[in-house]
């Protein structure tokens, strides 16, 4: 799929084990060695690693892996594999700006960009929903309640949004952007601090 749909950016959200469970295969190497060889004489080669560096403090941490991808008959893909390390399955992590560091950049991808977890639902629609926000306000379009979108991410994908705290994060992240971006008046400030009082107090241990 990454060389068919000419692929730069995958964002994996999940681990390969959570909770002594199986969450994903093994699709690409983690380390320099022996590339992955698959089905087909597809082979995954491991080129370099680094973590995402942020421009603020925060706990979440980001893998950046370059792989080569070789299929037979195709010109050799390169593509970044940024893997979210430390998002819960059916939880949330640490409510700052590192997804949106992390949209932007990935963001002037011209190709397709592969986002998934483990189910494809929770953690990949709480990321999906995001960028569909950022790309309205982006491109000066109205932001509707985020339901609106919601509803219509449902439609293509079943299920998106897994759970309560999970909404709750999108729109956590949102409000952090709108106030870092000047969207907000200084008028709201008080309702917003309240709010993030209150989303802390719904999400604590999740």
């Amino acid at each position: 799929m990454v060389v068919q749909e000419k692929s730069t950016a995958i964002l994996m959200l999940c681990n390969f084990i959570e909770q002594n469970a199986k969450k994903c295969a093994e699709y690409f190497p983690t380390q320099d060695g022996a590339p992955l060889s698959f089905e087909g004489d597809v082979h995954v080669v491991f080129r370099r690693q680094e973590m995402l560096i942020f421009p603020f403090e925060t706990k979440i941490r980001v893998q950046v892996t370059h792989l080569d991808v070789s299929v037979p008959g195709q010109p050799i893909h390169t593509c970044a594999h940024y893997h979210w390390l430390d998002w819960p399955d059916r939880g949330v992590p640490e409510a700052d700006l590192a997804p949106i560091t992390l949209l932007e950049k990935i963001k002037d991808s011209t190709t397709p960009i592969i986002v998934h977890c483990s189910a494809g639902i929770g953690r990949t629609g709480s990321i999906v929903l995001i960028q569909h926000a950022l790309e309205l306000l982006q491109t000066n379009q109205p932001l509707l309640e985020i339901c609106t979108y919601l509803i219509e991410l449902r439609k293509q994908r079943n299920n998106s949004i897994q759970t309560e705290h999970q909404y709750l994060y999108i729109h956590q992240v949102l409000l952090l952007y709108l106030k870092q971006s000047k969207y907000l008046d200084e008028s709201v400030t008080p309702y917003l601090e309240t709010f993030t009082k209150d989303y802390y107090k719904a999400t604590k241990g999740f």
